[in-house]
């Protein structure tokens, strides 16, 4: 997808933006460097920083981005993410952009800086609406038919008071992570689903929770055309690439945000598996999950390491945008429970994984980590050697998998079935509306 140009190109506006921005980033870099109580104080003045930014987009974007009152959409997407979760939107831009030729698509977003920064990377309508005024005004047009969702902000409820359109659970990736299947699905009319494992797994553990709720879509990002970005076109013509070295994409996922959730090894594993690769010659794409290191320092000093570490020896860091172009660039991938990891199917490569250290994270039975290759975070290094020896060995066991998590994955069939779903649930909703008018 081609970033388009938009004229609000900053975070924020004016000088108390400037000077919050810089007075955020001075903090966040010194508390870094600090020990004991003075990293308190810092994050106390980086806070301050993030509220005058936050007043200052504010400010902006209830200018630039407000509802309008000739606004007419079927489908809007509701985010109540901040900039840190903002990936759970982006990655949906692309098939959004897509329905909008058969539906009109608005974003509204409950962030200022986080409606701004979408608002970059999509032609799609962005809104922002913090209060809950200004989400009326969006939800309660006579226009809307359905509403969808990526996550399951706890704002999404002030949402979920609008009766008239359907709401529809999206999701940000396939993955088998314990967020995935939660009673909250239940407040949604209808689920949109990867594929026949989604489907059993919220059977399976959802009490009174209808299979007819649900739609089997895939992944319709995969669909999506990809470009390599100069980054890597640029590694590549480094003095030290070598073009005969196989390519792992090494995707570690976060530390999560409770023990159940616990399923990165970065601490753990970082280090032995940065060496393994680069012993074995391989060739690095080094995507560590976005928020790595949000929740725990042990894993910011971890990703830091790897970081230097591949640097040091050639590896690419890869901060791209967009996840999407490494499955072709890559032979094989390397990611602990994530949605990388099941994105990675559709391809037919070699797949790895590394279990949790954490023995709380909860695990499924029968699940990816039974189905792929998979290891203890204290045998890392045979995951390598695993991983490059599949290079040349069949993947049709993986197909099957594949198949059984995301369904057909054939060019643009993904994309097709996401676009009538939300086609058929408008026009379902449309005939109830009439018929009670």
């Amino acid at each position: 997808m081609t970033t388009p140009s938009h004229p609000h190109d900053g975070p924020a506006s004016g000088a108390v933006g400037r000077a919050a921005a810089r007075a955020s980033q001075t903090a966040a870099r010194a508390a870094a460097r600090l020990p004991g109580p003075m990293k308190g104080a810092l994050r106390l003045a980086r806070r301050a920083a993030d509220t005058a930014l936050d007043a200052s987009a504010e400010a902006r974007a209830a200018s630039d981005l407000r509802p309008q009152p000739d606004d007419r959409f079927p489908v809007v997407v509701h985010f109540a993410g901040d900039g840190d979760s903002a990936y759970q939107l982006t990655q949906w831009l692309w098939p959004l952009e897509q329905l909008d030729q058969r539906l009109p698509v608005v974003i509204l977003c409950r962030s200022a800086r986080t409606a701004q920064q979408i608002a970059r990377n999509t032609h799609l309508p962005v809104r922002f609406g913090r209060r809950l005024a200004d989400l009326d005004a969006v939800l309660g047009d006579d226009a809307v038919r359905c509403v969808l969702y990526v996550n399951q902000s706890p704002l999404n409820f002030h949402a979920l008071r609008h009766p008239r359109p359907a709401h529809v659970h999206l999701s940000h990736g396939e993955s088998e992570k314990s967020s995935m299947v939660t009673n909250q699905l239940k407040a949604y009319d209808r689920v949109l689903t990867a594929g026949q494992a989604a489907r059993d797994r919220i059977l399976a553990q959802l009490i009174g929770f209808g299979e007819d709720r649900m739609i089997d879509v895939g992944r319709p990002q995969l669909d999506a055309p990809t470009s390599v970005p100069q980054e890597w076109t640029s590694h590549l013509a480094g003095p030290d690439a070598d073009s005969s070295a196989p390519t792992v994409l090494w995707a570690p996922t976060w530390e999560g945000d409770s023990p159940q959730m616990a399923y990165g090894t970065l601490p753990q594993t970082g280090d032995t598996i940065a060496e393994a690769l680069l012993t074995a010659g391989a060739r690095v794409i080094y995507r560590p999950h976005p928020r790595t290191g949000v929740a725990d320092p042990l894993f910011r000093a971890a990703d830091a390491r790897v970081r230097a570490r591949l640097e040091a020896a050639g590896g690419f860091i890869d901060t791209t945008p967009s996840v999407g172009w490494q499955f072709a660039e890559a032979d094989a991938c390397l990611a602990e429970m994530s949605s990388v990891a099941f994105d990675w199917l559709a391809t037919g490569k070699p797949l790895a994984l590394i279990r949790p250290v954490d023995r709380r994270a909860d695990t499924i039975p029968g699940g990816l980590l039974d189905r792929a290759d998979a290891v203890a975070a204290d045998h890392a290094a045979e995951a390598v050697t695993s991983l490059l020896s599949a290079l040349d060995s069949d993947a049709a066991q993986l197909g099957e998998v594949a198949q059984h998590y995301l369904g057909d994955t054939e060019p643009g069939d993904q994309l097709a079935r996401f676009v009538s779903a939300v086609g058929t649930i408008v026009e379902e909703r449309e005939s109830i509306l009439s018929r009670r008018e």
